[in-house]
């Protein structure tokens, strides 16, 4: 998942609660951080204080930070054996490893992630794209290529990144994102304005339930969403990265389909002949959540499987579509 219907940061203690954390962290850690070795050594380095704490992927982990601390690519990192960190670096490097060792996510210590090859700034006001969203996107752009000047309407958008990307990849399409956070919808906008991209879309404070969100007579080629579906009593099975650092509200719901159900009916009335509708869901609920939309009289209904097999998105189109 990487946007919300509601992204409401209720981390407003951050900042201190962050200081604190890497106090407690710097004084659990049994060694201390040697940020003095060239950038080889301390890659190996990094990777066992990661490793020792039980973090995946330490190495990649290791190599992320690092590459974001200095702004450079991974593989730049082993082209200079002897490059070390600045003394500033190597105090930002602390801070950054101390942040990590208590699971804040790595993007939102960096306030930086990469989506479909656009780097987008995050922030505990949105979540962190997926790249399981991107098989999203790539389905979107394919769909929509064909029809010029195609309007899109991005239900949740978070920190922009499927309303950015769909402008990058769609030029003559008209793209509006929505979300109920003033807070995701200012990152969105700094995220448009970064890729050059701020004309393009129309960005809107509201609900995507509230009916009147929308004037009677608009309508949409495409609606796309990644809205919350993890069920609240499903909190306390995923990484503290998640359950601790991305807005709860963006992510977890009380029953699992309320907000297919606030889709399927704004199609209703939105959507035009012959468009679709693209959403990620949670695979175990998949069932159900393709039944709402086949109930809801779409034509063509397609679920796609996630890189790990499962079943992450529902596509459907309305009657009276062509091929597609």
């Amino acid at each position: 998942m990487r946007v919300s219907l509601a992204n409401t940061n209720k981390k407003a203690g951050a900042p201190a609660r962050d200081r604190q954390h890497a106090v407690a962290a710097a004084a659990a850690f049994p060694c201390p951080l040697q940020l003095d070795l060239p950038l080889p050594q301390l890659i190996r380095h990094l990777t066992t204080v990661f490793q020792h704490e039980g973090l995946p992927a330490p190495q990649s982990e290791a190599e992320w930070l690092l590459a974001g601390l200095l702004k450079i690519k991974r593989s730049a990192l082993y082209e200079d054996h002897d490059r070390c960190l600045t003394l500033p670096q190597q105090q930002t490097a602390r801070e950054f490893v101390h942040r990590r060792l208590q699971r804040e996510p790595l993007p939102y210590i960096l306030r930086s992630w990469e989506f479909y090859g656009l780097k987008f700034e995050v922030n505990p006001a949105v979540l962190i794209p997926r790249p399981e969203t991107e098989l999203l996107v790539e389905k979107v752009i394919a769909l929509a290529r064909p029809r010029a000047g195609a309007r899109i309407l991005d239900l949740g958008t978070g920190s922009g990144c499927i309303a950015i990307t769909l402008a990058a990849h769609l030029p003559q399409a008209q793209i509006v994102a929505l979300d109920n956070s003033a807070a995701a919808l200012a990152t969105a906008r700094r995220n448009a304005q970064r890729h050059q991209m701020a004309a393009r879309l129309d960005f809107r404070l509201a609900d995507m339930c509230d009916p009147g969100a929308f004037s009677a007579g608009e309508q949409f080629d495409f609606v796309v969403s990644n809205p919350p579906y993890i069920l609240w009593k499903e909190r306390d099975t995923l990484q503290p990265e998640i359950r601790e650092y991305e807005p709860a509200t963006a992510l977890f719901v009380q029953e699992g389909l309320e907000y297919y159900r606030c889709i399927v009916t704004f199609c209703q009335t939105h959507l035009a002949a012959g468009g679709w509708v693209a959403c990620e869901m949670a695979s175990p609920r998949h069932a159900q959540i393709a039944a709402l939309f086949r109930e809801g009289h779409f034509a063509k209904l397609e679920i796609l499987t996630d890189y790990a097999g499962r079943p992450r998105h529902v596509i459907a189109q309305t009657q009276n579509g062509g091929s597609g």
